[in-house]
């Protein structure tokens, strides 16, 4: 039995391999909170190490990190300007001023790019605001990353603090390790803002998110489904499954695909604790060998195996989703094995990331199509405006420094965009739209 990749087990002995999906996402929003030292902290994810486990899945899956990626380049668009409104009604650069120290001292380019990463990855931000020694205005900007950030709670549940440590992948921090920050009210954060500068605050945090129904400390990004229906497992799958087809000579003759469904129906059945990790380790052990005894040997060749599946509402009726299945795979190797698999995949995961494929360049996969280029601009323009309310999000916290700082009434940070147009319309065939501003 070798393993080539997470989730993906070779048997040599009966000629099979076994794909095991994998769901990094805990669907129960109200875990208990754990004690670190004075600290009371809102997990996320069972292990408390979800950001960083959804990371490392992303790095796995070139179809996700180029999504991601194109997300965050459409948000970002041509980057932040610091403008003054003239009377005339147009716009001017502003090269100078106490707007312009701050927009340069803080490279506010490389925080929203920051900002919208995290948002884009886990619908969830943290910014940090510094005041100045005064504890009049706003000096520094942040972007505290979203993979070392926690929210810290009361006894009754409240978010209280922000917990930030580069130590929360790897467990609970030293601590030392721990920087405390108070949160920001982000329904009313601008006065929340001062009453805290006036407590002489050092460090505040304002979160941002998408809003996730039943989730009251971290939100889940839709496309999260990925990871629980399988179709992430068996993208990452497909190419190890080729090089595992041709490293042992073709000597593959089963696929067996099972569902994280199954792995938490058999921890239910032997009242496994999900956070047991050494149990559910074990579990998932014993069952792999299952499998392999399963199809191994001629004493076997006339057993049935019973397996579980249930009925997935679509948007037009239901479809059947098996827990468990044992697909053969052929050994006259051509080039083109799993090709439609991988279609469908890129398909499923632009779909639920929202995006065309066309839109990212060549599609992987068996069929390609393209679209005239006026297909294209009008998805483009489409995908810009479904990303505006996190756009918004990410602005929110710019907006408050620039009431707090008292800045002009006609300086504003603006978000200009491309329009792509035709030849006619503009001979560069795109244009700038300036609707993004704090």
């Amino acid at each position: 039995m070798t393993e080539i990749i997470d989730g993906i087990t070779y048997f040599a002995n009966c000629e099979a391999v076994m794909v095991a999906g994998d769901d990094p996402h805990d669907d129960n929003p109200f875990l208990d909170p754990i004690r670190v030292d004075r600290h009371l902290v809102a997990p996320w994810g069972v292990n408390n190490d979800l950001p960083s486990v959804v990371r490392e899945h992303i790095e796995l899956s070139e179809i996700m990190s180029s999504n991601l990626e194109f997300n965050r380049n459409v948000m970002f668009g041509l980057g932040p300007r610091l403008v003054r409104r003239t009377p005339d009604g147009q716009y001017e650069e502003v090269t100078s001023g106490k707007e312009y120290d701050f927009f340069e001292r803080n490279d506010i380019a490389m925080f929203l790019l920051e900002t919208m990463t995290d948002m884009a990855y886990f619908a969830n931000s943290f910014t940090q605001l510094i005041p100045d020694r005064s504890f009049r205005e706003i000096y520094t900007i942040r972007n505290a990353e979203a993979v070392f950030s926690r929210w810290g709670l009361d006894k009754r549940g409240a978010i209280i603090s922000h917990l930030y440590s580069n130590q929360w992948p790897d467990g609970n921090p030293a601590p030392d390790n721990i920087a405390s920050s108070s949160v920001i009210d982000e329904f009313d954060a601008v006065a929340d803002t001062q009453r805290l500068m006036t407590a002489r605050r050092r460090r505040m945090i304002y979160g941002s998110y998408m809003p996730s129904p039943g989730r009251p400390y971290y939100s889940r990004p839709n496309w999260y489904s990925l990871f629980a229906s399988g179709w992430y497992a068996l993208g990452v799958s497909i190419p190890a499954l080729k090089r595992t087809i041709l490293k042992n000579h073709l000597g593959v003759k089963f696929i067996i695909y099972i569902s994280p469904k199954y792995f938490r129906q058999r921890e239910r059945e032997e009242g496994i604790d999900e956070k047991d990790t050494t149990a559910v380790k074990q579990l998932r052990e014993r069952e792999v060998q299952k499998f392999r005894d399963f199809l191994s040997g001629e004493e076997n060749m006339s057993k049935a195996m019973v397996a579980f599946k249930e009925m997935v509402p679509t948007s037009s009726s239901g479809a059947e989703e098996k827990y468990i299945e044992i697909v053969p795979v052929k050994n006259d190797i051509e080039g083109g094995e799993f090709l439609v698999d991988l279609d469908s995949v890129t398909n499923m995961t632009c779909y639920a990331m929202q995006i065309h494929p066309s839109l990212i360049g060549a599609v992987p996969g068996k069929s390609s199509g393209s679209l005239s280029g006026t297909d294209k601009r009008e998805l483009f323009l489409m995908k810009q405006a479904l990303l505006k309310p996190v756009v918004n999000r990410c602005l929110k916290p710019l907006e408050v420094v620039r009431r707090i700082n008292k800045w002009d009434p006609d300086i504003t940070i603006q978000l200009p965009e491309y329009i792509f147009t035709t030849l006619d319309q503009n001979k560069s065939g795109k244009q700038e739209s300036t609707t993004d501003e704090i």
